[in-house]
């Protein structure tokens, strides 16, 4: 976000800047006590719109890490909540961090756990803040905010000791391993003869107590990295060196804190909070101090904020499709005259064409009617090869049947009895054939004729394609109410044994 109201509040006092543009300005101070509040309060009225970011610098702070059995989801964040409660039963602004994972078989998991144990101290700055409806995005502590300074300085050491200088007093932040591990506030001393000899002092405590965690040995050198923003600590570097070999320090004055962050001369001439409050400003820092209720205002803004969000990505969609929509109407409408002028040429072109023809002999109705009579003659028509097929298949089962005469038509079936008689007319059109044949060689066995006449028939009754084979002539008439004349002793007899079947197919064959 790129409003931001920056607060940093101490013991004695409290820095507030502006957070515009990706830079800090306008630093002012405020006492802590019942003007410096209502003093306070006024400048926020003129900040309205923005976020509040809360930084404490305060020796009212506790770090502490536990190593916990190894857990995901739920289970961890309830064996959290319990250490938590355990640890801080008299505060509700505290936190916690998953430092790293132990190598030991049972492979446990080193928490970071922090609280401010007198929340007291910010009260009056929250109070103010709420008093004038601006979100609280969270509550950070100094030593927190000052873990990115080893990327602006690209740190690497193992032992580091980050030095700064504040308001509230001299800050000791320690590294190892470029992960926080413990931080001191040193008050100021005005009355001291040598301020660089009483901090240095001061480092060399931090170092022995270091020691004595095991943290380093005596024999690790620890890089000191001193920040000094308002140019008051140039001694400070010698007096720590002095008689202690194993330890390197590194200074940057004002003039280089200047140029390596881009914090304008005139924000650390107002303030030696300011490189703190830039950073604040500059990255939000991933542990959070403040309690739910806190923030509850800035959840909200949150929610307000992608509520707008999507509300104007809606608008931007619906622009857009509108927009696509009247491209889309546009083009259609040029296709379209495009269209219509094209069509209007064309039939400019035939008119000139067609006045050219000679004159048809007939209407362009009849020949449209011609042209569809034929496609129907052309889909009706049916030739004879399918009863060929059959015929030819019977004829091979059967070689003593010799055929005479074919015919073929295609047309309504015949009537019962009459096989030249068409039925009536509406029917379903299908394919007849009158077979003629005869038994060859036939040597006056009637029975033994009738025998193959009979298998042919049925031979060409067992096609699917057949509908009905019907006896129009036989070599004799079989009735009882026929007489019979003749000799069956005589070898071929003088009629022959001639037949003819009438071959009715299905429709549609």
């Amino acid at each position: 976000m790129s409003l931001k109201i920056l607060v940093c509040v101490s013991a004695d006092q409290a820095t507030v800047g502006l957070w515009k543009r990706r830079r800090l300005a306008g630093c002012s101070r405020f006492d802590n006590d019942e003007a410096g509040w209502n003093a306070f309060n006024n400048y926020l009225i003129a900040a309205r719109g923005r976020t509040a970011y809360v930084m404490a610098d305060t020796v009212d702070e506790d770090y502490r890490f536990e190593t916990l059995p190894h857990a995901k989801g739920k289970d961890r964040n309830e064996m959290v909540a319990r250490k938590l409660k355990q640890l801080y039963r008299g505060t509700s602004y505290h936190t916690y961090s998953l430092q790293s994972r132990e190598a030991d078989k049972r492979k446990d998991d080193r928490y970071l756990f922090a609280a401010f144990t007198s929340p007291e101290l910010l009260s009056p700055w929250l109070k103010a803040i709420n008093s004038q409806g601006l979100p609280v995005a969270g509550v950070y502590s100094l030593p927190m905010v000052s873990v990115s300074l080893l990327g602006h300085l690209k740190l690497k050491h193992q032992n580091l000791l980050v030095v700064t200088k504040g308001l509230a007093g001299v800050r000791q932040t320690f590294f190892k391993d470029l992960k926080f591990r413990i931080s001191r506030l040193t008050p100021l001393r005005e009355t001291v003869e040598s301020a660089d000899q009483y901090y240095a002092d001061e480092v060399s405590n931090t170092r022995m107590y270091l020691d004595a965690l095991t943290i380093t040995h005596v024999d690790d050198t620890l890089q000191v990295v001193i920040l000094d923003q308002d140019d008051s600590l140039a001694g400070l570097p010698a007096a720590i060196s002095r008689g202690r070999p194993n330890m390197q320090c590194t200074l940057l004055n004002k003039a280089d804190i200047a140029s390596r962050f881009a914090v304008a001369p005139a924000e650390l001439e107002a303030s030696t909070d300011a490189l703190l409050l830039h950073l604040l400003g500059e990255s939000t820092p991933s542990h959070n101090f403040a309690p739910p209720q806190v923030t509850q205002g800035f959840q909200l803004y949150l929610g307000r904020r992608l509520v707008y969000a999507a509300s104007a990505a809606l608008v931007l969609f619906a622009l857009v499709w509108s927009g696509s929509n009247v491209f889309d109407t546009m083009r259609t409408q040029d296709e379209t005259a495009t269209m219509r002028q094209q069509t209007q040429e064309y039939q400019t072109q035939y008119q000139q064409v067609t006045t050219q023809f000679p004159e048809a002999s007939t209407t362009t109705d009849n020949l449209r009617h011609t042209v569809e009579i034929a496609d129907q003659l052309r889909q009706s028509v049916r030739m004879p090869e399918p009863m060929f097929a059959v015929i030819s298949h019977a004829l091979d089962a059967l070689p003593q049947i010799q055929l005479i005469r074919i015919e073929w038509k295609y047309g309504a079936p015949a009537e019962p009895g009459n096989s030249q008689a068409p039925a009536a007319t509406g029917g379903t059109l299908v394919q007849t054939g009158i077979l003629r044949g005869e038994v060859s060689p036939f040597n006056g066995d009637y029975k033994g004729a009738m025998t193959l006449i009979n298998a042919f028939a049925m031979q060409l009754a067992a096609d699917p394609k057949v509908a009905e084979v019907r006896a129009l002539k036989l070599p004799f008439n079989a009735s009882s109410d026929s007489g019979m004349t003749g000799s069956t002793n005589t070898p071929g007899g003088a009629g022959g044994a001639e037949f003819e079947f009438a071959v009715t197919f299905m429709a549609g064959a």
